[in-house]
């Protein structure tokens, strides 16, 4: 596109009022999202929905509307200013994306794609300003896109001997007989396995991204939040020890009953809920402290 080809392409956008850019932005990206991202977000939807390596994904949509409404204010002041370069530019790149992930068997590659046109169509019409404000809230979606399947298998396998080691060790203080031989555990009235689904990784990867998350709403130095985020490994692992550590006694001293699947399900949540809002507390108190001494 040539200088004056631009100045005329922009001159039409920026004629456009804020209802008029939207509802093109919206067409352009539902006709691209029902054509040729149709079978990636399908796939994608298909894996947050069966909680295949995305079992936090549901909650990311929400996390991410709930960042824009608290910013909805200040978005709807902003004057929307056409940037057509850079904006190209943002879509161009996303394209790429499509194109080296069409090369593979997964749909990676097109999603991240998918959200790449998508701010690339926000600059064009909407504006550096309008870009900022909701680049976040928009990239954030990748969060539901699950880890390549050899990545998820080595962080399992980490995460579950990290969980099973620290479960066994709570366990010997209690005195009773059990044996672990690698990743099964026999008690006297029954024998369990830990698999990869009760390592602990869907718990790291759902701390993560509500660490990414809270620091993004709550903390404002670079610092803080690298360390909120990097806060969610340690979170993990200790949540993962006491499912299993709380699962190996119910199961010997109330019976095999407490591992089956209804009381596994509410075990994991509990420890998870009770160990998020723990820490989101403990965080809120300490950052009181910390400002009303300053």
């Amino acid at each position: 596109m040539d200088q004056k080809s631009e100045i005329l392409a922009s001159g039409k956008i920026g004629s456009l009022n804020g209802r008029g850019r939207a509802l093109i932005f919206l067409l352009i990206l539902v006709g691209l999202g029902v054509t040729i991202y149709a079978e990636p977000l399908f796939a994608l939807s298909v894996s947050v929905l069966q909680r295949y390596g995305s079992s936090h994904g549901l909650f990311v949509p929400f996390i991410s509307g709930y960042i824009i409404w608290l910013k909805l204010d200040k978005i709807k002041e902003i004057k929307s200013q056409a940037a057509l370069v850079p904006g190209g530019m943002v879509v161009a790149a996303g394209f790429l994306f499509f194109y080296l992930g069409r090369s593979g068997a997964g749909f990676s590659l097109p999603v991240l794609s998918f959200l790449l046109v998508a701010g690339g169509l926000i600059l064009t019409f909407f504006g550096w300003q309008f870009f900022k404000e909701v680049s976040f809230p928009l990239f954030f979606l990748a969060a539901m896109i699950p880890l390549p399947e050899a990545v998820y298998g080595q962080i399992a396998d980490w995460m579950r001997q990290a969980a099973t080691g620290g479960a066994v060790t709570l366990l010997k203080p209690f005195g009773f007989p059990f044996h672990r031989d690698g990743f099964d555990i026999y008690l006297h009235n029954i024998h369990l396995y830990v698999a990869h689904g009760c390592s602990g990784i869907r718990y790291l990867l759902s701390y993560l991204v509500f660490g990414l998350a809270y620091a993004f709403r709550f903390k404002q130095s670079s610092k803080a939040r690298i360390l909120v985020v990097a806060a969610a490994v340690p979170l993990a692992v200790t949540g993962s020890v006491l499912r299993l550590w709380i699962m190996f006694l119910t199961a010997h001293y109330i019976g095999p009953v407490m591992v089956e699947r209804r009381p596994h399900v509410l075990l994991s949540w509990s420890v998870f809920t009770v160990l998020l809002v723990a820490a989101i507390a403990a965080d809120r108190y300490v950052s009181k402290k910390v400002k009303s001494e300053k």
